[in-house]
């Protein structure tokens, strides 16, 4: 494929996910919590089924409950692992390699992660915080972290291919 039509359809993927992102950070507070309530209730729900724990509704409400946070942040994290992903490959596209290339994802998720908390500080309900950014940049890391393992991997493979092992 050209470099430069998938230069485009990566640009493409990245602006579509970063509205992705802005449209979840856009939902007010109530209903936000209401996408993440119900889903930390399914997951309970759906391992006391197969466990076949026996709980009672109020024991899942009370677990879902307690999940619902972490689960929640779990979300966060993951959203921008896959927006690094997609950063990588987008500039790798354009030519930035070694490590300034994973510099340059970690730092073009901070300051996405950053004016995305600041924009919902204008959204119903919702706050903007310095360790959502964290928590946001943690699932950078991670998702980068996951690349190089995949790239080094990758690597080896072509090396060995090449050197006949």
């Amino acid at each position: 494929m050209n470099k430069t039509v998938m230069r485009l359809i990566l640009g493409i993927m990245l602006i579509c996910w970063m509205f992705i992102i802005f449209w979840f950070s856009n939902q007010p507070a109530t209903e936000s919590s209401e996408i993440s309530g119900t889903i930390s209730y399914r997951l309970v729900e759906d391992t006391d089924d197969i466990f076949n724990w026996g709980l009672t509704a109020e024991q899942i409400r009370k677990i879902a409950g307690n999940i619902e946070y972490p689960i929640r942040k779990a979300a966060h994290m993951t959203e921008y692992a896959i927006l690094g992903w997609i950063a990588f490959a987008f500039l790798g596209s354009c030519g930035i390699q070694g490590k300034m290339h994973y510099i340059a994802v970690l730092g073009f998720n901070f300051c996405y992660a950053s004016t995305d908390e600041f924009h919902q500080l204008f959204v119903p309900g919702r706050s903007g915080r310095v360790t959502d950014v964290l928590i946001d940049g943690c699932g950078a890391v991670i998702g980068t972290l996951i690349i190089m393992g995949i790239s080094r991997v990758i690597a080896r493979m072509r090396h060995n291919k090449k050197s006949g092992i």
